[in-house]
């Protein structure tokens, strides 16, 4: 019994280190394997059995119909089935219907039919249009219907107005009405005001009448009587 159970010992002991060969040979291969699927350039598939071999040429084409079918710019057609080569046409003419809508991308306008450009030219139209209500960007005016144009003229003087009256942006005086301009002033004068009062180097004292500036001068004089 002991002399069986020594042999079984020295058995297990000297394929011990066949298994670890073993077992080192086939990380490196299964490694290899999975290089493979995921198309790396250091993918070796001499190494790959047959079975294997399928595997990885099924994951490249899916790799390849995904590439075509987002547009990739390293799709190769020449591989696509015929139901992939559809799918991937229509995903393409989605795309380029997108770009044209939204006026971003590239859009090819050859490729949409007589329904599509229609409503790329409404995209277009009210794309315009609201360019020219915010007064943002550059408006074509020759595109408007006349209650449009009306419509961004009204929009235009009332942004003039609002940069006035805030100092901000473009203003053109000359654009505004009396009653406009007498706001305008209005609102300069309290914003000047406003410059003393919190000691604003661009306060222009000339501009402030007795009263305000004694308004003007008293958060000082109650911060030096603190001090003293």
């Amino acid at each position: 019994m002991m002399f069986r159970r020594y042999v079984l010992l020295l058995s297990v002991l000297a394929i011990w280190p066949m298994l670890s060969i073993a077992q080192r040979y086939e990380a490196p291969r299964s490694e290899n394997f999975q290089d493979c699927l995921d198309g790396l350039s250091i993918c070796n598939m001499k190494q790959l059995d047959s079975s294997q071999k399928q595997a990885v040429a099924r994951a490249l084409h899916n790799q390849n119909f995904q590439d075509c079918y987002y547009g990739f710019s390293d799709c190769s057609q020449s591989e696509l089935t015929a139901p992939e080569s559809s799918l991937v046409a229509r995903a393409a003419r989605t795309r380029n219907l997108k770009d044209c809508l939204e006026g971003i991308g590239d859009c090819n306008k050859d490729q949409l039919n007589e329904s599509e450009k229609r409503l790329v030219e409404q995209a277009e139209h009210i794309s315009n249009l609201t360019t020219c209500l915010d007064g943002i960007g550059g408006c074509d005016e020759i595109e408007l219907t006349p209650w449009e144009k009306q419509a961004a003229a009204t929009a235009m003087q009332e942004h003039n107005l609002q940069n006035c009256l805030e100092s901000v942006g473009d203003c053109d005086l000359s654009q505004l009405n009396a009653e406009e301009r007498n706001e305008v002033t209005s609102a300069e004068k309290t914003q000047n005001v406003q410059s003393c009062v919190s000691g604003v180097s661009d306060c222009d004292h000339t501009l402030v009448n007795h009263e305000e500036r004694q308004r003007a001068a008293q958060p000082k004089l109650q911060s030096s009587g603190k001090g003293d």
